[in-house]
């Protein structure tokens, strides 16, 4: 047998901390963990990556929070493709519907992606399903869709935050791409829209049209520098934010339904708010690089601070460490600032809350009605079903009647004294006809009750 051999005590203590550092972190089951997803760029706009717990610096209301642990690319994802199919934008569509193929093999068999399209009313094209039935589908919304209506921007990034915290699963990362020329008819809402994201804990990242037309006034050749916006870039890009908040709303010829009485929906904005980001749609790896970004976010997770009630708003600070920003000069974390407090212990911060789930009518067809208490109350038109859609039909939106109630009033009932309508007898004698213009007798077999009608 061979002799035993005494190891350093310092070797012994090594080896020790070693394995406790491998060991995976423990999540308390009796305390509810919040997750924050967030972006970190250099001031080049790159993605950094590669960081840990201890790369961040994370206060909650003020008081610093241990983060216990960062998940960045493991985690599955639920993307829904917001695509805005008002007039003039069909080239745009075209342009992410080609580059699509390329763009989507970076998605993985665990990722869903749904296709939802909106113009003044807004429709799921497609439920959550594969990258590959996705490319398909998108090629069926150019043929499909007319390209011709006005424009809800607004309520369409609405109806895929609702999609999103109905449909989402609690373990995704979620995360809406909208296409569009943040050019709406409608009213803006950052803050409804940013809040509803915030409770469907999901990340807005825009791709921003050009006016379609505008090419028409400059002989076609777009913007400057190869159809980029003017001034370059895009918001935290290291560039200004462009020519998109200044540019002049010309009427579109051919009666095109955008003109000089459309104003910005705020997409820009509330895509920062969320802690995503945005660029032009006609950078032909747009849609590749705004997937990558998604797919290369960090998930933090931290405990709940105690007397936290469930459902509360609750501000956030994200940092990076000293160390971090002393290697990475002009870094930037993008994130939510806020999020809403979990329904209970143990439930993870990205579970959907519960929804109560009302109908205009009785129609099987009628879309589940939004649970979000900061969003504007609409009345749902029924439309045909599709199977793919949550609650058995699209989602479709009469936004004139916003103050109208969500089904009709009972027709009162008849006074006493005024005559009532009863089922004409085929064997009475035929009435005498009417004088022209009388409307006594209602049509279809109805007419007006008679003294000697009525039994004595």
């Amino acid at each position: 047998m061979p002799p035993l051999r005494c190891l350093p005590l310092f070797a012994v203590l090594g080896c020790l901390g070693t394995a406790w550092a491998d060991d995976p972190v423990v999540f308390r089951s009796d305390v509810a963990l919040v997750r924050v997803d967030a972006q970190v760029v250099d001031r080049s706009n790159r993605t950094i990556q590669g960081l840990g717990p201890r790369d961040f610096v994370l206060r909650e209301s003020g008081k610093f929070q241990n983060i216990q642990s960062v998940d960045s690319e493991n985690l599955p994802i639920d993307l829904v493709l917001l695509l805005d199919v008002s007039a003039s934008m069909r080239p745009h569509i075209q342009r992410v519907s080609t580059a699509s193929h390329d763009a989507l093999r970076q998605m993985r068999d665990e990722d869903r992606i749904a296709i939802m399209v909106f113009d003044r009313a807004s429709r799921v094209r497609m439920g959550f399903r594969s990258s590959r039935e996705a490319e398909r589908e998108l090629g069926r919304v150019l043929q499909d869709e007319t390209f011709r209506g006005g424009t809800d921007i607004t309520l369409g990034m609405y109806d895929a935050a609702d999609l999103l915290r109905r449909e989402g699963r609690p373990e995704a990362r979620k995360a809406i791409i909208i296409v569009t020329d943040d050019e709406t008819e409608r009213n803006r809402d950052v803050d409804g829209v940013s809040r509803a994201l915030g409770r469907a804990d999901a990340v807005l990242s825009a791709l921003i049209a050009p006016d379609a037309m505008r090419g028409r006034y400059s002989g076609g050749g777009g913007y400057p520098g190869g159809g980029r916006y003017p001034g370059g870039g895009y918001p935290g890009g290291g560039g200004p934010w462009g020519g998109v908040w200044g540019r002049t709303r010309g009427g579109y010829p051919g009666g095109g339904q955008m003109g000089s009485h459309t104003q910005s929906a705020g997409t820009r904005e509330i895509a920062l708010r969320s802690g995503g980001d945005s660029m032009p749609v006609d950078d032909s790896y747009a849609l590749q690089d705004t997937l990558m970004r998604i797919r290369q976010r960090y998930a933090l997770h931290f405990y709940l601070p105690d007397g936290v009630r469930p459902g509360e708003e609750r501000y956030i600070n994200v940092e990076l460490a000293d160390a971090i920003r002393s290697r990475y000069p002009g870094a930037e974390v993008r994130y939510r600032q806020s999020y809403f407090a979990p329904t209970g212990a143990g439930v993870p911060r990205n579970s959907p809350a519960p929804v109560v789930v009302s109908r205009s009518d009785s129609s099987p067809n009628a879309s589940p009605a939004s649970s979000d208490p900061d969003r504007p109350v609409m009345r749902r038109r029924t439309a045909v079903s599709q199977p793919d859609s949550p609650g058995g039909g699209p989602l479709i939106r009469d936004p004139d009647a916003a103050s109208q109630p969500s089904s009709p009033p009972p027709a009162p009932a008849a006074p006493a004294d005024q005559p009532a309508w009863r089922k004409a007898d085929p064997n009475a004698p035929a009435a005498p006809a009417p004088a022209p213009g009388n409307s006594s007798d209602a049509p279809g077999g109805w007419r007006k009750a008679r003294p000697e009608d009525v039994p004595h």
